[in-house]
């Protein structure tokens, strides 16, 4: 039998690189385009991360991760060290038709134009992001691909799919029903040209169901459960002496990016209401627009000047696993969210969680059931739900052999390739 012949899967971004980011980390491989500003790649980008997972687990496949950026003044490409090529487009701020409102977005011309040249190629193409098929580039990609299809297509949603009818039960003025009735009926049409679409939560696959009558498969982030792991009482003790934090406290520990729907600023308001924080101590890492980690400290000022708690810039590697390391219970505080992959982490390294009940890491705590669940909005609850911690009442962990066959990078990439073997086969005929 003859090796089949190497399928591209080009995975394609919805947004640029997050430049505007302060407290961030600087990136992998970075270039000074025409006009002097830096333009660089992260090489943690999701498709990065889940490229190099299927590459390591299965022959026959080459991953690029294709990304649309306003500072590219020319297409920049490099190999990441996992064998992932990562390949940044010239990109700028255009106005959509979405039924029978406009809406901005970045779009590149320069990626259609290198989908239209594509031919006869082995290539699956993947569009992946956090709201799914609401990126309106995704949109005009999929309307680009004419009548006859030339490869599958992978749409990835990152557990926030939602779909236009389901605004309807709000009021609105008549025009904006109409306006979504177009919207509702373009994605269906549109959707039609997706071989599969992967959602994370439970709720986001029910969206996707609703409105596609193709395959529908969940697909969840991944985390390392090699590297993430339960400490050792030693490295636990060390972890903790080195962040310097009094014997006795009780750590709750946040972390992500500082943006609004992650809610951060809400936690730290819920700590600062407190009558006495007495053992709480709040750890919150992560990085995000410069206005937001400005409000953030400004609202971090009282915990941090009583001695109850630390914002501390994005980490990663072993300096992030010693946070977890040294925390009694980790908090995830979002409105919303696919996974998300810090809870994950949390998981791995045996903590308990406290999260609102939004993303699939919160389907897993239901089902076992394991971790505290908060309403997303109802911050009174939170502050109870830290007092009972305080006073002893401490949630169990997640089942560390469920929490592994859901989310160990190994078991997430093996379902990504047999649905990319099994999406292909109908397009690429192999010969005996």
């Amino acid at each position: 039998m003859i090796e089949r012949p190497t399928t591209r899967v080009i995975a394609i971004m919805p947004s640029g690189p997050a430049y505007d980011f302060s407290w961030g980390s600087e990136p992998d491989v970075s270039w000074n385009n025409s006009g002097g500003w830096r333009v660089g790649i992260w090489g943690r980008e999701w498709h990065d991360l889940l490229g190099a997972e299927v590459l390591k687990l299965r022959r026959g496949y080459s991953w690029e991760s294709w990304q649309p950026d306003a500072r590219a003044d020319r297409e920049y490409s490099a190999q990441l060290p996992s064998g992932v090529t990562h390949r940044l487009f010239p990109a700028a701020r255009g106005a959509f038709k979405i039924g029978l409102r406009r809406q901005e977005a970045l779009f590149s011309e320069a990626i259609l134009r290198e989908l239209a040249a594509l031919g006869g190629e082995r290539v699956i193409l993947m569009l992946g992001g956090t709201y799914g098929f609401h990126a309106p580039f995704f949109r005009a990609i999929l309307a680009s691909l004419g009548q006859v299809k030339r490869f599958p297509v992978f749409l990835r949603s990152d557990g926030m799919f939602s779909h236009p009818l389901l605004e309807f039960m709000a009021p609105h003025r008549p025009l904006t029903y109409l306006s979504l009735l177009l919207e509702h009926l373009e994605v269906k049409r549109l959707l039609a040209y997706a071989d599969v679409i992967t959602e994370q939560s439970d709720e986001g696959l029910a969206e996707v169901r609703a409105v596609y009558g193709g395959r529908v498969e969940r697909l969840c982030m991944g985390c390392d459960f090699v590297f993430w792991r339960p400490p050792a009482p030693a490295e636990r003790a060390a972890a903790r002496e080195r962040l310097g934090i009094k014997e006795g406290k009780k750590i709750f520990f946040a972390s992500g990016n500082f943006l609004a729907r992650k809610q951060l600023d809400r936690l730290v308001a819920v700590f600062n209401s407190l009558p006495d924080t007495g053992p709480a101590f709040l750890i919150v890492a992560g990085q995000g627009p410069a206005n937001f980690v400005s409000e953030l400290q400004r609202l971090t000022k009282p915990v941090v000047a009583s001695g109850a708690g630390a914002m501390l810039r994005y980490a990663e590697g072993e300096a992030l696993r010693e946070l977890y390391w040294a925390s009694d219970i980790y908090v995830s505080s979002a409105s919303d969210e696919g996974g998300p992959v810090s809870v994950m982490k949390a998981m791995a390294c045996g903590l308990p969680v406290m999260a609102t009940a939004v993303g699939d890491t919160a389907d897993l705590m239901r089902s076992l059931p394991a971790g505290r669940l908060l309403p997303p909005k109802d911050y009174g609850a939170w502050r109870s739900a830290i007092e009972e911690v305080l006073s002893g009442d401490m949630p169990p962990p997640v089942n560390l052999a469920a929490a592994r066959a859901r989310y160990d990078w190994p078991n997430v990439a093996a379902k990504c390739a047999d649905i990319l073997d099994e999406i292909s086969r109908p397009y690429f005929k192999e010969r005996a």
